[in-house]
């Protein structure tokens, strides 16, 4: 289990790497939100897999707020970048 845990971490952190490197040529505002979503849900994929191997109490509840904060902040960006219309 450690061996596979290990492994998605590392995963994770080259998707997370990518993703920088990404926002860094992204073209419009719109793609950077998007890779900026991407970085955000993988660093707490990563929160996620560390914190499973560690057997925390919490857990559950910081993966929670933690993707409700997450879709809140897409909906809102996406809001800002249409400029309110639907």
């Amino acid at each position: 289990m450690t061996v596979l845990a290990v492994a998605a971490v590392a995963i994770l952190g080259l998707a997370f790497l990518i993703a920088i490197v990404a926002i860094a040529r992204g073209t419009d505002d719109a793609s950077r939100a998007t890779l900026g979503d991407m970085l955000f849900f993988t660093a707490l994929s990563i929160f996620l897999v560390t914190g499973v191997m560690r057997r925390t109490a919490v857990l559950l509840d910081v993966a929670l707020l933690g993707t409700l904060s997450g879709v809140l902040a897409t909906v809102a960006l996406a809001r800002m970048l249409s400029r309110g219309s639907r």
